[in-house]
């Protein structure tokens, strides 16, 4: 390999992985030309709206989730868990039924919202009279109260179960 092409090989490679971590870090444009890149601003602690009228369809969104029975029919209520993850989620849901983890019941407080992603602080009651409150996110999705547990929150919920 000759000095040149060695050259333009770490130059390609060194600009590409620029490009990817710039991506990575949300930079929505690059100029080039004078060897100087500029991004545009990225806002990351966009502020919140108190949402406190979103309480109730994020209640019910949870009290669902949580009332037991199959899991079937309940993923509606949850961001897209894809095939296979729909599979183990039931799973693990069938299985706290059994165990008595189920029917919990739920309450929201201090609702903000930020576009299309709510965050609440939610405490969750099982039958046995232990609660917990936790903060969980909900997107705007195709379910009958408008909202879908996020999938991280589903899994921060599912942790209470055991």
């Amino acid at each position: 390999m000759t000095l040149k092409s060695l050259f333009t090989s770490v130059t390609a490679g060194t600009a590409a992985a620029a490009l990817a971590g710039a991506a990575a870090v949300g930079v929505t444009s690059i100029a080039v030309g004078a060897g100087v890149a500029a991004a545009d601003p990225v806002v990351v602690n966009a502020p919140l709206a108190p949402a406190p009228e979103l309480a109730g369809p994020l209640q019910q969104t949870v009290n669902v989730l949580g009332s037991g029975g199959s899991f079937s029919g309940k993923q509606a209520y949850v961001q897209d868990l894809g095939r296979i993850g729909g599979i183990g989620v039931s799973a693990k849901y069938n299985s706290a039924v059994q165990k008595g983890y189920l029917p919990l019941t739920a309450t929201v407080a201090d609702v903000d919202v930020n576009g299309n992603v709510a965050t609440a602080n939610v405490t969750a009651t099982l039958p046995t009279g232990e609660s917990r409150t936790m903060p969980l996110s909900f997107v705007q999705g195709p379910s009958p109260t408008g909202w879908q547990l996020s999938q991280s929150s589903l899994f921060t919920l599912a942790g209470m179960l055991g």
